[in-house]
C-alpha cells in the first residue's frame, strides 16, 4: 500500500472518531489494508480515549486572534523600515558612486590637459 492511500484511510479513521462516522464509509478499506493499519486504528483510539479533543475557551482565541494580528502588523512594519533602510541605503551609495566618478573624470581630464602642456611646452 503506498503512503498516500494509508494517509487517505488514516484521515478518513480519524474523521470517523471525531463524530464524522460516514467518513470511514467513503473509503473501500481492503482486507490486507485494514490487517496493516489495524495496529495504528486501536493507537489512535486509544488516545482519543485518553486524550479527547478540547475546544479552547472563546476568549483565549479572540486574545490569541489579537495578538497574533499584533505580531503579522508589527512584522509587516519592521520589514517596510528595513526595505526603506536598503533604499535608502542603496541610493546613497549610487550618489556616491556618481561623484566617485565625476571626480575621475575631472582628474583625468586635468591631468591629460597637464600632460598635454607639458608636452607642448617642451
Amino acid at each position: 500500500m503506498n503512503k498516500r492511500r494509508s494517509d487517505d484511510i488514516l484521515a478518513a479513521h480519524a474523521e470517523r472518531l471525531l463524530s464524522q462516522p460516514g467518513a470511514m464509509q467513503q473509503i473501500a478499506v481492503e482486507d490486507e489494508e485494514r490487517n496493516e493499519l489495524d495496529p495504528l486504528f486501536a493507537l489512535a483510539e486509544q488516545l482519543y480515549q485518553s486524550m479527547p479533543p478540547v475546544q479552547p475557551p472563546a476568549a483565549f482565541v479572540h486574545s490569541l486572534g489579537k495578538e497574533l494580528a499584533g505580531s503579522a502588523k508589527h512584522q509587516v512594519a519592521t520589514a517596510r523600515r528595513m526595505r526603506r533602510g536598503v533604499l535608502i541605503g542603496a541610493a546613497t551609495v549610487g550618489s556616491l558612486v556618481s561623484i566617485a566618478s565625476l571626480v575621475g573624470a575631472i582628474v583625468y581630464i586635468v591631468s591629460r590637459l597637464r600632460a598635454r602642456s607639458h608636452a607642448h611646452a617642451r
